[in-house]
């Protein structure tokens, strides 16, 4: 038992010693054999092992003859970045110069990302010093270096793979980089975000597993193609001119922003016509529908009262109207302050935010017979609530609390029925702001007065789209013309 212990014990150093083990009879014989086999095989591995080894150590040292290389783990390095490596750069077998290389991030592919430069040593120094002084150059440079790129990085000027070596998914980049970056912003609109969201789920679904850098404007022209003649709808009807148009202004937002990341060489947008645009007459009463809307007002419910009368005499948006406050109402100069809008989107719910555009924000007059209804609902409305200070409460609250605002949509949904109800066409909140407009300017406001009333930022945008002129006007229009040269 002392003897099996003391071979198992044996040091590798004392492997090829030879070893007398006793005969020990005919049933020891074969253990006699299978130590001896033991120890020829624990040899030899011994043997190889140090051979190997000292191979090794010869072909690093000749490398080092070669070569003074600085080379650290990767793995155990912050971020998995090397440092500098240091080669010597030689000339009839004397050291001329030293080159550092240094890997400053990977790519999106994976691969290094490096920076260059060559280190001249001061000529009285030897060999070995100037070695010693190459690591101490390579370490300043390098720490200079990767100074440098993180300050450009976050500049965001730093280095980027060229457009014609990227291959980015075209789904990922819209979702996760241009809606984040360009849409889904602390000073974005909840509608805005809706509107976006809405036009980016048809593209996505007909771009999906496309590259981004291998779209070309022929792919776009078919998209386009196919949306004008074979897309359909939710209730199956197909897309209209004006939804096209958004769907091409998108595009243009997501590869133009693209082409500014260096993301793309080229915008295919730059090659693709924009769709037609389809100009149709707005959606506005006429003078002799407008009289009867306001004969029927004073048989609806006092707040709805007022709210259609604001609608059609000020022009102001539907989330403009919800969104006003008692102390934005002036008595004594008769005016209302327009600062917020109320918006809902199914993924926001009912969001307090500023008005569309900051032409938006905006102080407009209201007529007499408007400011004194708005008096009468407010004593409505403090009888229901007699502990209340009414300054902070919406004029158009939200049921369970006048300090909460309600959902536009819902007076959408009112509008609506009371046209249907009393024969009018199917006009929405929007479209008695187009009327609004229509009838000052059939009354003889100038163009700029009705710009800043409606909180246009262009003139021609209350010329264009708000204004509706009918036969009757161009008919005086034309006999003030005749009368001013008597013709």
């Amino acid at each position: 038992m002392s003897q099996h212990k003391k071979i198992r014990g044996i040091t590798p150093r004392l492997a090829h010693r030879r070893v007398r083990i006793s005969p020990l009879g005919p049933a020891k014989s074969l253990e006699n054999v299978s130590f001896q086999g033991f120890f020829a095989t624990f040899k030899s591995k011994t043997r190889g092992a140090q051979m190997c080894k000292n191979s090794k150590s010869a072909q690093k040292s000749a490398q080092q003859r070669k070569s003074r290389v600085k080379v650290i783990d990767t793995s155990e390095m912050k971020g998995g970045v090397s440092m500098a490596n240091i080669r010597e750069n030689k000339k009839n077998g004397k050291i001329i110069s030293f080159r550092f290389i240094v890997c400053l991030e990977r790519d999106v592919r994976g691969k290094q990302i490096r920076k260059y430069t060559t280190w001249t040593a001061p000529a009285d120094l030897t060999p070995a010093k100037a070695r010693k002084a190459a690591e101490r150059a390579a370490d300043a440079w390098e720490e200079e270096v990767k100074a440098e790129y993180q300050k450009q990085k976050k500049l965001g000027s730093a280095y980027r793979l060229p457009p014609d070596k990227r291959r980015d998914d075209f789904v990922s980049f819209v979702n996760d980089t241009w809606f984040v970056l360009q849409i889904r912003g602390e000073n974005d609109k909840p509608n805005t975000i809706a509107f976006y969201k809405n036009m980016t789920r048809m593209i996505n679904e007909y771009f999906k597993g496309a590259v981004l850098q291998e779209i070309s404007p022929i792919d776009i022209q078919k998209y386009l193609a196919y949306l004008r003649t074979e897309y359909k709808g939710k209730q199956g009807k197909p897309l209209s001119a004006k939804t096209l148009r958004h769907q091409y202004g998108t595009l243009n937002l997501i590869f133009g922003y693209a082409e500014q990341q260096e993301m793309i060489a080229q915008n295919p947008m730059r090659k693709v016509s924009a769709p037609k645009k389809e100009k149709r007459p707005v959606d506005a009463m006429t003078k002799e529908q407008a009289a009867r809307f306001f004969k029927l007002l004073p048989d609806c419910p006092l707040d709805f009262h007022c709210m259609l009368q604001l609608l059609l005499t000020t022009g102001i948006r539907r989330g403009e109207c919800v969104g006003l406050k008692w102390s934005d109402i002036n008595e004594r100069e008769s005016t209302i302050r327009i600062e917020r809008s109320i918006a809902c989107t199914p993924e926001s719910g009912v969001v307090i935010s500023t008005p569309k555009t900051v032409n938006s924000i905006r102080t407009i007059p209201v007529m007499p017979s408007t400011l004194t209804l708005l008096q009468q609902y407010k004593r409505q409305m403090q009888a229901e609530h007699p502990n209340t200070i009414l300054k902070n409460a919406f004029l158009f609250p939200n049921k369970e609390d006048i300090f909460l605002p309600r959902d536009p949509n819902s007076v959408t949904r009112r509008v609506k029925r009371f046209m249907k109800n009393n024969d009018f066409p199917d006009l929405s909140p929007h479209d008695l702001r187009h009327s609004c407009a229509t009838l000052l300017l059939s009354q003889g406001a100038d163009i700029k007065s009705v710009q800043e009333i409606l909180g246009h930022a262009d003139a021609s945008t209350t010329l264009n789209f708000y204004v509706k002129s009918d036969l009757q006007q161009m008919k005086s229009a034309t006999e003030k013309y005749a009368a001013a040269f008597n013709l």
